[in-house]
């Protein structure tokens, strides 16, 4: 796929404060002593269109000069800011750049597509998070969206004769789901093309209860796929309701290989599986990677997890989640909700990175004595001689657990993590 340099429009959280200490900084500076090398200061730009809320840059930040605030990284310590450019090079969605005080932001590098999100190859689409728009809301419009603009382009179903099917789409996360139910509507012949063995398996993965937003809060779906704000049992019950009702098909357990433009413009599609023919092709693949890691020994062992499936597991069972973001919070509460014992533990004095409803859900467990929220000066000590023991101790006081624990892994512990090794 060919690449451009190319920033989206968006808002950038510039503010004046923060301009204002670069200018202090340069203030002090200027009263070296001639000859000093006069120093010019990056600042952050902040794009909300591209900003998920995922605390990558924050935990990323040595120095604590981002927090999270309504779900959005801002820059509330620029004083703070050693230069070291963490913050962006960690960013997974390029939502976060510095540059220069007196320069305009770098651009986002993106796949090469047009304001219809058609890449140079005619006939092909990028849509979702591939494309440089995330959020469920976002991706399930985009697929929609895809698809009247095929038809409105001339796109005749059953124009590629016997064998081929009007679109192919790549992903069945929402930009696909999206996509294939529009197809269904405007009457064309598809196939879907997953290579996990279930459908939207980013949503699936999402522990048992964790709500999901309907993101960004300032546009309405358009979409035929509900988007609203829910748990995720309840966004895929309703999912699989439409999904259902509208007959929707998913090829699951394949990868694509291949995709080749044929000379009279449709598209031959190779899978591990199978073969396709299409008139055209949508690509919603998403682009979630592997989890964040904390750094430290031990994080590797079989009790030590990134991600939380299903809290019953844990029931009546000792539960260390580290971290003070939104994934964090929901874990806990998830398995205080289970009948584990939970100890959330946050480099932090404040829970101020995650959502409103997501800390008052913690407090709510901790005044009823089911979370004990550990929340600065944390140790955690593990008993070498016995792996599946560890202590964590704050201000003289150690609370002995045996169990599992389960991390966020986007937030790093504090500097007082010796070592774990949780058997």
């Amino acid at each position: 796929m060919i690449g451009v340099h190319l920033w989206v429009p968006a808002v950038f959280v510039l503010v004046s404060a923060l301009v204002a200490a670069v200018h202090a900084r340069r203030r002090r500076f200027a009263a070296e002593p001639a000859g000093a090398t006069p120093v010019d200061y990056l600042v952050h730009a902040i794009n909300d269109d591209r900003c998920t809320g995922c605390e990558t840059c924050v935990s990323a930040c040595p120095t604590k000069v981002l927090e999270l605030i309504d779900h959005k990284s801002r820059v509330v310590r620029f004083e703070d800011c050693v230069q070291c450019e963490a913050c962006a090079r960690v960013c997974p969605t390029q939502a976060l750049v510095m540059h220069k005080l007196d320069e305009t932001p770098p651009p986002i590098r993106l796949p090469a597509i047009d304001a219809n999100f058609e890449t140079p190859v005619p006939g092909q689409y990028l849509i979702g998070e591939v494309a440089g728009k995330p959020l469920v809301k976002n991706a399930a419009n985009l697929g929609r969206f895809v698809v009247e603009h095929m038809r409105a382009n001339g796109l005749r179903a059953g124009a590629g004769g016997a064998g081929s099917v009007d679109v192919a789409i790549v992903g069945s996360g929402p930009a696909g789901l999206s996509a294939a139910l529009s197809c269904i509507h405007s009457g064309y012949s598809y196939v879907l093309i997953e290579k996990e063995q279930v459908v939207a398996s980013t949503v699936m993965r999402y522990p048992k209860g964790k709500p999901s937003m309907a993101e960004p809060a300032d546009c309405d779906n358009v979409s035929l796929l509900p988007v609203f704000d829910a748990t995720k049992e309840e966004l895929v019950a309703a999912w699989t309701r439409v999904l259902d009702g509208a007959g929707v098909r998913v090829s699951c357990g394949e990868a694509v290989e291949a995709i080749t433009r044929r000379d009279d413009g449709g598209f031959d599609v190779r899978t591990n599986v199978a073969a396709y023919r299409a008139q055209r092709v949508v690509i919603a693949t998403g682009t979630r990677g592997k989890p964040r890691t904390l750094g430290i020994p031990g994080e590797n062992l079989p009790q030590v997890h990134s991600r939380l499936d299903d809290p019953a597991e844990f029931a009546s069972r000792d539960a260390l989640v580290v971290g003070g973001g939104d994934s964090a919070l929901e874990a806990a509460v998830a398995l205080a909700g289970a009948g584990a014992r939970v100890t959330l533990a946050y480099r932090g004095r404040a829970l101020s990175r995650a959502q409103k409803a997501n800390r008052a859900a913690v407090d709510r467990e901790v005044a009823a004595g089911r979370i004990d929220r550990l929340p600065a000066g944390l140790a955690i000590v593990a008993d070498r001689r016995a792996p599946a023991r560890f202590e964590v101790e704050r201000m003289g006081r150690r609370r002995d657990a045996r169990g599992v624990r389960a991390v966020d892994p986007s937030v790093r512990p504090a500097a007082g993590v010796e070592w774990l090794g949780i058997g």
